[in-house]
């Protein structure tokens, strides 16, 4: 079985991925849209991802404070 380590490193490698595909998915929507090829109605693909960008980071704050909360209880046993 992994350790917890591995698991969080192996998330955030995995994280740091989608993130870059999101945001290279932000940056072709704001070329094809600065080049005309996107129409405003169609606005709703570019929300999408900077949702799903915005999530992420959510979720690495929220793995952050959990591993400190963990080294803080670690710490407190000692």
């Amino acid at each position: 079985m992994k350790k917890t380590n591995e698991i969080i490193n192996e998330l955030d490698r995995t994280k740091t991925k989608y993130r870059s595909i999101v945001q290279a998915g932000i940056a072709k929507w704001i070329k094809d849209f600065q080049e005309g090829r996107i129409k405003i109605a169609t606005v709703d693909d570019l929300k999408k991802l900077i949702e799903m960008d915005i999530q992420i980071l959510k979720d690495d704050i929220t793995t952050s404070k959990s591993l400190e909360e963990q080294e803080l209880r670690k710490s407190r046993r000692m």
